[in-house]
């Protein structure tokens, strides 16, 4: 149970945290295969199977533990509640477990979404079927977004177990492709692949040889990405077996893993690949190397064909270098960076140039010719400088071209404005040409 502590936060955006983001009031039952065995997995703590049969009078036998969310939410300290959420929810019977899930509808949102993660992946350690039962028949719509969180639980103490059970129920796992877009985004056979990789590399990528489709290439390119984590030089002699996608996206993670410990061999083994696959495999190189070695990132960078990868690249080379020299990153992303690259830097660039120099910051996003990056910019500035006089980067909002733009900068800024003026800042919003009437009507109905 310790192990949620460190992974808690980076899982609030998987299964339960987005579960509650919909809401938990729909109790319409979910379609899904009703599990009635009482099957366990293997517990990783010999406390927890101890409880199982004394119903709710277990809880109340773990002696110096806290009873209710109450007296955890009052305890003082972040890292202090999250240990009492962690005992709270260890040796629950499947019943306890149950009537804790009901509980959650009643807390605040941000502590629901927390409780939720750690409730569900202790339940799936042990009992994961009532978990997906649960899930199925009591919580509505709600339930497509807990399960990837009792599908991963389970998974890192049974892998084999989670997988039968996956692949038996695929249509409860339909949403999970759509969620954490862009590269990151997972699917179930995914999840599976990258726990099991963590215990056994070989089954995991035997597993994926006997799916198809999508959840196939996923499988394989996830347990050699976890694989590539620790031993990237590994990880590159098993892809002999894929092809297309697969091959090029697993060809990408081990790259971006090798640059991190090496990067003369992590070169090696792009300038290996096809050329069709080096352009990503060098752009997520090079996000990598950022972290490490902003200034060679930054000369690697140029070398990237023109495109996503290379935007990416650039964005990754400017975030680093405006942690040492702002300046210095906005006058090289202006050199060398697309028009997309140029603006998506803006928003990590003016961070922490505002925090170092608020007025050659404001210079600098003033100072940009009308379009895309200086809207950018701009409103990242304003976003930033939560110390500047909210009148001045209203009427600096007001310049923004981009209508939406402008209108998130003027919305953030006379929030700000209203505490300190509510009158001056209302009067500016009911007169302003700048702000459309959608925009106008929130703000306004935003004041105490």
């Amino acid at each position: 149970m310790k192990q949620f502590i460190p992974i808690a936060a980076s899982c609030l955006l998987v299964g339960g945290a987005i579960g509650y983001i919909a809401g938990n009031t729909s109790k319409g039952p979910v379609a899904g295969e009703k599990k009635a065995s009482s099957r366990k997995v293997v517990s990783s703590s010999s406390s927890r199977s101890a409880s199982k049969s004394d119903g709710g009078a277990s809880a109340q036998a773990r002696s110096g533990k806290s009873q209710t969310y109450a007296e955890i939410s009052s305890t003082p300290g972040q890292t202090a509640r999250l240990q009492a959420l962690v005992e709270l929810y260890s040796g629950l019977s499947n019943e306890e477990f149950a009537r804790e899930a009901e509980k959650l509808d009643g807390l605040p949102f941000n502590e629901r979404i927390l409780s939720a993660y750690i409730l569900f992946a202790a339940w799936a350690e042990t009992s994961p079927y009532e978990a997906f039962s649960h899930a199925n028949t009591k919580m509505g719509r709600a339930g497509m977004f807990v399960r990837p969180t009792i599908l991963q639980s389970w998974a890192s103490m049974d892998p084999k177990a989670a997988s039968t059970y996956y692949e038996s129920n695929k249509s409860e796992f339909a949403m999970m492709g759509m969620m954490g877009g862009g590269r990151g985004r997972n699917t179930g056979a995914g999840t599976v692949a990258t726990e099991w990789a963590k215990q056994d590399p070989e089954a995991a990528l035997a597993w994926a040889k006997t799916l198809g489709g999508r959840d196939a290439e996923d499988a394989s390119t996830k347990a050699i990405s976890q694989i590539a984590s620790t031993d990237p030089e590994r990880a590159s002699r098993l892809t002999a077996e894929l092809s297309g996608d697969a091959l090029s996206k697993a060809n990408t993670s081990i790259a971006s893993e090798w640059a991190k410990r090496d990067w003369g061999s992590a070169q090696s083994f792009i300038e290996s690949l096809p050329d069709e696959q080096r352009g990503d495999a060098l752009g997520a190189a090079v996000e990598s190397l950022a972290s490490e070695d902003p200034r060679l990132a930054a000369s690697k960078a140029l070398d990237i064909p023109e495109g996503n990868a290379r935007d990416r690249a650039v964005e990754s080379v400017t975030e680093s270098m405006a942690q040492e020299d702002p300046a210095a990153a906005a006058q090289w992303v202006l050199e060398n960076g697309s028009e997309q690259a140029q603006s998506g830097s803006m928003r990590v660039l003016m961070g922490n140039w505002v925090s170092r120099d608020v007025q050659a910051a404001r210079t600098f996003a003033v100072g940009q010719p009308e379009g895309a990056l200086r809207d950018s910019a701009v409103s990242s500035y304003i976003l930033s400088d939560r110390r500047g006089s909210p009148e001045e980067n209203i009427q600096l909002a007001s310049s923004i071209t981009n209508e939406r733009t402008r209108g998130r900068a003027i919305g953030a800024t006379a929030m700000r404005w209203m505490a300190q003026d509510e009158q001056a800042a209302t009067e500016f919003i009911e007169t302003s040409e700048s702000i459309n009437e959608g925009t106008r009507e929130w703000i306004l109905n935003q004041r105490r």
